[in-house]
């Protein structure tokens, strides 16, 4: 899995919280992240994002850290617009994703209508991907609205269980999520929080969209496990804090916010 496909699945991670508010509209949360790959800090993600009783709306950026940053171009934004709907899933609208990787400018933008996305613009065409059927497309939604169905039921009824398709204009990806247990937040990358959090846990697992004759087709289509470490802060309402997951190439990955928000 390319480096993009990493910025994805730490969007995915970090826009975990999107949908951890209560109903009403809780304040806008600006929060940044180190990720750890193998124990080495290689990225840095900033994320952004505001509930309303009607729906959500955030931004993801990520780029390189540290000695990685002298040899990996790397500048990726993704922002999501969606909406709540009365039995608790979402309603995506639109899925924006762009810049720098792998030496080249990259844009991937889903626009959604009738519960089924279109992919209005892919640079560059990807063509040594196998296509996904057309018929698998209806009821997927983009990677970050994802989330906020997954997880929103944690606001509501005090559980994170749920699964959805994830479409990320070049994939498609099976969540399951389930949970939250009380526990304390792992320590040991300069954590900002300590003590008690809700952990929900997740697996993912690719299921369309693979490169032709990859010979990590079996790796990648295995499950990946992971967790999200949310704690509730006063001002702002549950926030995920870490994040934990196996990426199928690059093994695990750390996702840990070392520096406290304020309302």
């Amino acid at each position: 899995m390319t480096f993009k496909a990493f910025a994805v699945a730490v969007s995915l991670a970090l826009m975990a919280g999107l949908a951890c508010g209560s109903a009403r509209a809780e304040p806008q949360v600006n929060a940044t992240y180190a990720v750890y790959i193998k124990g080495f800090h290689v990225l840095n993600a900033k994320t952004s994002y505001k509930l309303q009783s009607w729906g959500y709306g955030g931004s993801t950026q990520i780029k390189p850290a540290g000695l990685i940053s002298w040899f990996v171009t790397m500048d990726v934004t993704s922002h999501v617009q969606g909406q709540f709907i009365p039995d608790g899933n979402v309603q995506p609208v639109l899925f924006d994703s762009g810049g720098i990787s792998r030496g080249k400018n990259r844009h991937v933008r889903l626009e959604f209508s009738n519960d089924t996305p279109k992919v209005v613009d892919l640079q560059p065409p990807e063509t040594d991907r196998e296509p996904i059927p057309a018929d698998l497309l209806p009821h997927t939604v983009d990677t970050l609205s994802g989330m906020a169905h997954l997880l929103h039921s944690l606001a509501t009824t005090g559980k994170c269980d749920g699964s959805q398709v994830i479409f990320d204009g070049l994939r498609l990806t099976q969540m399951v999520v389930h949970g939250p247990v009380m526990v304390d937040i792992p320590q040991g990358q300069d954590e900002a929080y300590s003590g008690q959090a809700m952990r929900c846990d997740f697996v993912g697992r690719q299921v369309a969209g693979f490169i032709k004759d990859s010979p990590n087709r079996e790796k990648l289509a295995a499950p990946q496990p992971g967790a999200v470490w949310f704690r509730k802060i006063d001002g702002l309402g549950i926030v995920p804090v870490r994040i934990e997951f196996n990426h199928p190439k690059l093994g695990h990955v750390m996702v840990v916010m070392q520096h406290a928000v304020a309302p």
